[in-house]
């Protein structure tokens, strides 16, 4: 058995190979932050090098990769995913039919949803997966055609549509089985029951059950002026029955699982979703999604 391990960097490397002044900067001016970064990198090490001595002790042959650098699982086994949640997301856009065990690298710092357990618990973890007695969680994705063209990866988490410039107006076209709605506001958050935890719950959506194939949307802060009425504000949709965006903006963006996969979505485009192939996690609690 082989697995492929995806470690995410600390944030203090990435610092100190990007950005050295500004560390310095950081650590002259603010010492609580700095001290916080540090232990932040001790802890992600030490879980670095437990999974390397879980995985001998399992008996599993293993590759180590970085985040950034990992196109796919290849000939593995089992995906280990080494960090958190953002970790996750990125590695499931190379993910299609093997499992993934997601360990969290730093607890103190980081929520890990989608994890199975820190890197002290590994090795039980590993052995239930050997024996065929982990739990698995099978989760929904979502797949985004843009103007007829799908793009490479499915949608894990949730989508943000919205201008690029924050400070601006949304403006599109909602479109949700036979209804249609021309709207303005400062975008709209859509998700999967995966990704109904995350910043469409903030914004005030609800938690989905996770073994509904479903798609959420909500508006976020929507421009009703005098005599502007919006019906189509929020609401769940089967993902069979899809959910349509057209964009009226000249500098509108698809934010995919966050931040850093962006997608321009100018005037005219439109953007439609439909049920994607799920993923498979290993181990995940889903009662950490209740707290």
């Amino acid at each position: 058995m082989k697995a492929i391990v995806v470690i995410k960097e600390a944030k203090l490397d990435v610092l100190q190979q990007d950005n050295p002044d500004g560390l310095e900067h950081l650590r002259q001016t603010d010492e609580r932050a700095w001290r916080q970064m540090v232990a932040s990198e001790q802890v992600q090490r030490a879980s670095r090098d437990e999974v390397q001595r879980a995985l001998d002790t399992a008996g599993l042959e293993s590759i180590f990769v970085a985040r950034e650098a990992f196109e796919g699982p290849g000939d593995a086994d089992l995906v280990i995913c080494v960090g958190g949640d953002g970790t996750v997301l990125d590695v499931s856009h190379q993910v299609l039919d093997v499992p993934v065990l997601a360990v969290n690298g730093d607890p103190e710092r980081s929520v890990g949803y989608f994890c199975a357990t820190d890197a002290f618990g590994l090795g039980r973890v590993l052995n239930e997966w050997l024996a065929g007695e982990a739990s698995m969680s099978t989760l929904h994705r979502m797949v985004i055609d843009l103007d007829g063209e799908r793009l490479p990866f499915a949608c894990m988490n949730d989508i943000l549509v919205a201008n690029r410039n924050p400070a601006m107006m949304s403006r599109y076209v909602l479109t949700a089985g036979r209804r249609e709605e021309q709207q303005a506001s400062s975008g709209v958050w859509i998700s999967t029951p995966a990704g109904s935890t995350a910043g469409i719950r903030s914004a005030g959506g609800t938690v989905m059950p996770l073994e509904g194939a479903l798609v959420q949307y909500l508006v976020r802060e929507p421009f009703l002026g005098r005599a502007r009425r919006y019906e189509l504000l929020r609401g769940v949709r089967h993902l069979r029955e899809g959910l349509r965006i057209r964009s009226l903006m000249d500098n509108g963006a698809l934010y995919v699982d966050g931040p850093w996969n962006v997608v321009p979505f100018e005037i005219g485009s439109e953007l439609t979703l439909s049920e994607g192939p799920p993923i498979r996690i290993v181990g995940m609690d889903p009662l950490l999604r209740e707290r």
